[in-house]
Order: structure tokens, then C-alpha cells, then sequence
């Protein structure tokens, strides 16, 4: 399997060579390889923030949400979930193009189709509390136009049209979403300078600027439902890094939402965490939780990775840095619990998705490549930034030996999650 080359962002010359937004699309291959060698059977029970119950790998429960054999077929690598339990996709149904789709217990609604302006969908599709699904959609209106939108099934806002706003529509950024349906994305002006920003459906908010900061490029953003957003950077010196910018409430009519502007902007990073001191590490994608906390992956110079969760006052290893396990992986997926999932290729040539439940660096394998799975055995998976939610639900892509591919979950709490879902 070729293994991701982590994509970095150094000015001008960078960007040109290495356009940010393909870190939403990862080369597909077929994957042969022994079954993994689980990390452990058990997890301690996280004793500070959360406590989580130890759990086996055999009380692990997968749902089928779609699969080929449903007239689907070219299903997106990074599925996403919201603690509802409902997922969103991309897929290709047969006679009627691509599609983006949302599943919930079982039902499968239609949130956007192929046709008209809308050409092609790309896979980074978010989904908030409230079932809104993110977008990101191929323009027929304009030459390498896109645009990035929401909706439920019944309305659609558009959020960014490249075009309109001036951006260059093949460099424009992977969406986030929060809880009131504001996005966050990154995205390259025609004149090469780039921002960050939020919008929601009206006027766009501008959170970061390689015209008027230290920045010189950013990378895919994350945002939270109090409106901070992480991003990636490379600054004007060269240096690279993770941010949070915190916005700042207006004053504003009692009875009107307090509009947002841009704040502060601090770095992730610690002393005690040596990725930070490392100057030729560079970043994958981050997601940030309710908490304030970031994840994402580091890739050091040295050739290992780190996958690590933190703010400005410190990071937390959830992976072992000096350890070569590990050859590559992508952005991971965190929780309001602490939990992180992430997608990860293996020393011995073995592909996976972990998670890591403690706090600390003890991450355990969930499924992987040469596992059984609905009657065959796994050759492929992917797994998305928005693909864990906070009853531990993963969404992720799997291929299958027999020629069948989808879209499945799995519940690290077994039945206890099946009881949960009956009572809401």
C-alpha cells in the first residue's frame, strides 16, 4: 500500500506544488496483509477527566450502514458521525450519479445529488448534533469552481462559493461544522494569499491571513460549538505548528445571537513534548473538542509520528514518539471524553484503526486489514476527522475480500450502546 506523504505548507512555492486541499484525498489500494497484532485486550479505566469502563475487544459491536450490494458503490474514505448515531457519506448510487447521504437507525435520506451544477462531491462531509450535513461539492458554473454546503434533506445554504467570493475553487479547504451550523475552512484568494474562516451561510468571518499575521499558508481547520477553531500553519520564518483562535463575543441585541470576531490565536505545543522543538515537523488535519482541546498528528523528522492531544498550556502523547510501530497515518478523531481514533499503517505492513481511551500513549486496535467482517475478511479501511462521536461510535469505510465495500460502525460498548439508542 503507498503509504500518505504528509503535506506541507511553506509560502508561496509550497502551496503551488502541494495544494493543501488534497489532504481530503488519499490514493486508493488494494491492501493484502497479515491480520494485526492487537496493541492490548484491555484499557485501564481513565481515572482524571472521564471514566471509561475497561473494554475487550469482543464486547466491540459493528452496524452495517450501507454497503455495494444496496445499489451503492464509490463510497467516500471518511465517513462522519454525530452522537445521535447518524452518519453521513459519499456514495455513488446506481442510475443516479453521486450522491452525499445521511443514515440514521437504519433509514437512508438523500441530502444532495449529482446533476445540474452539482457535478462531483468530495469525501470530507460533516454532520453536527442536529443531523446538518457539510459539503463540499464540484461546481459546473466555472472553471475547477466549488463550493461548500448544508443541509438537511430539505433545505440547502450555501456557505462558500468560490467563484463569487474570489477564492481559487480547486484550493479551497475541507469543511467543519458546530452545533449552530457554522463552518469553518480554510481557502486561497486569486491573489495566492490565503485565510481561515468561518461563515454560515451569510457574510464570512475572517479568523486568520497570510496578508496582515505571521502566517504564510494554513491548512484544513476544525471548529467547536463556542466558535474556536484549529488549524495547521507554517509561519513566515518557516516554522510550523497548530492553532487555536478563541472569537470574541460583540455586543449585540439582547434578543439576537452575539455575533463572533476574530480573537486570540494561540499555538498547541509544550515544553515537555519534544515534536514542538523538532523544526522540520509538520501536521496532518486537527479536530478540536468542546473542551478546547486539539488532536492531530505530528510528523517528525526523524521518521515516527505522534499522534497527540493538548491546548496552549501542554500536549498529551497518545502515541508513542519514539516508538517506529507506526509508519504513517492521518488525521485523527477526538471526542468531548478524551477518546481519539485514527487510522494508522503498521511497521510490520498491517493497516488499521485505533483508539485511544486512557489519556495517555496505550493505543489499542479496533479493526484491521485481514480481520473477519460480514462473512469475509477486511483488505481496506479508512477512517475520517469527524468519524468518532462521544458514546465511542466510529464510523469508518471498509473494503472486503468477496468484492463487497461500505460504510460501517462500530460500538466499542457492544449492547450498552443499542440500549442507550432504544431510550432516546
Amino acid at each position: 500500500m503507498k503509504q500518505k506523504t504528509p503535506i506541507e505548507w511553506n509560502g508561496e512555492d509550497d502551496f503551488m506544488r502541494n495544494p493543501p486541499s488534497q489532504l481530503s484525498y488519499r490514493e486508493q489500494h488494494p491492501v493484502t496483509c497479515k491480520r494485526l497484532v492487537f496493541v492490548a485486550a484491555l484499557l485501564l479505566a481513565l481515572s482524571t477527566c472521564h471514566a471509561f469502563a475497561q473494554i475487550a475487544r469482543n464486547d466491540f459491536k459493528v452496524v452495517n450502514v450501507a454497503d455495494s450490494t444496496q445499489s451503492f458503490g464509490g463510497f467516500s474514505q471518511f465517513p462522519a458521525i454525530n452522537n445521535r448515531g447518524a452518519v453521513a457519506f459519499v456514495a455513488t448510487r446506481t442510475g443516479l450519479g453521486q450522491g452525499v447521504f445521511k443514515w440514521r437507525q437504519g433509514r437512508i435520506t438523500t441530502i444532495a445529488q449529482s446533476g445540474g451544477v452539482l457535478i462531483f462531491f468530495a469525501d470530507d462531509v460533516v454532520i453536527n448534533a442536529a443531523g446538518v450535513v457539510g459539503y463540499d461539492a464540484a461546481l459546473s458554473n466555472g472553471v475547477n469552481n466549488r463550493a461548500i454546503f448544508t443541509s438537511n434533506g430539505i433545505w440547502t445554504r450555501t456557505i462558500v462559493d468560490a467563484s463569487q467570493q474570489g477564492f481559487i475553487g480547486r484550493f479551497l479547504g475541507s469543511p467543519s461544522i458546530n452545533a449552530s451550523g457554522t463552518v469553518s475552512f480554510f481557502a486561497a484568494r486569486n491573489n495566492r494569499s490565503q485565510a481561515v474562516f468561518t461563515g454560515n451561510g451569510g457574510a464570512l468571518t475572517t479568523v486568520a491571513d497570510t496578508t496582515n499575521t505571521m502566517f504564510s499558508g494554513f491548512g484544513n481547520t476544525a471548529i467547536n460549538d463556542s466558535g474556536e477553531v484549529t488549524f495547521p500553519g507554517s509561519r513566515t520564518d518557516g516554522s510550523r505548528g497548530v492553532f487555536i483562535a478563541t472569537p470574541v463575543e460583540d455586543q449585540a441585541d439582547e434578543h439576537d445571537a452575539p455575533p463572533v470576531t476574530p480573537g486570540t490565536i494561540s499555538a498547541v505545543g509544550g515544553p515537555n513534548n519534544p515534536v514542538f522543538s523538532d523544526p522540520f515537523v509538520s501536521f496532518g488535519d486537527p479536530v478540536i473538542n468542546e473542551a478546547g482541546i486539539v488532536a492531530d498528528v505530528a510528523f517528525l523528522s526523524g521518521g515516527n509520528l505522534e499522534i497527540f492531544t493538548g491546548d496552549g498550556s501542554g500536549t498529551t502523547a497518545r502515541t508513542d514518539p519514539s516508538s517506529p510501530f507506526f509508519t504513517s497515518s492521518e488525521h485523527p478523531s477526538l471526542n468531548n471524553r478524551g477518546a481519539v481514533a485514527f487510522y494508522a499503517n503498521e511497521l510490520s505492513g498491517g493497516v488499521g484503526i485505533f483508539v485511544e481511551l486512557t489519556g495517555g500513549a496505550s493505543p489499542m486496535a479496533v479493526i484491521g486489514a485481514g480481520d473477519a467482517l460480514f462473512g469475509s475478511t477486511v483488505t481496506g479501511l479508512d477512517l475520517g476527522r469527524f468519524a468518532l462521536n462521544d458514546r465511542d461510535q466510529l464510523a469508518f469505510h471498509y473494503d472486503l475480500q468477496d468484492g463487497r465495500s461500505g460504510v460501517a460502525i462500530v460500538s466499542l460498548h457492544g449492547e450498552k450502546e443499542e440500549e442507550r439508542e432504544s431510550e432516546r
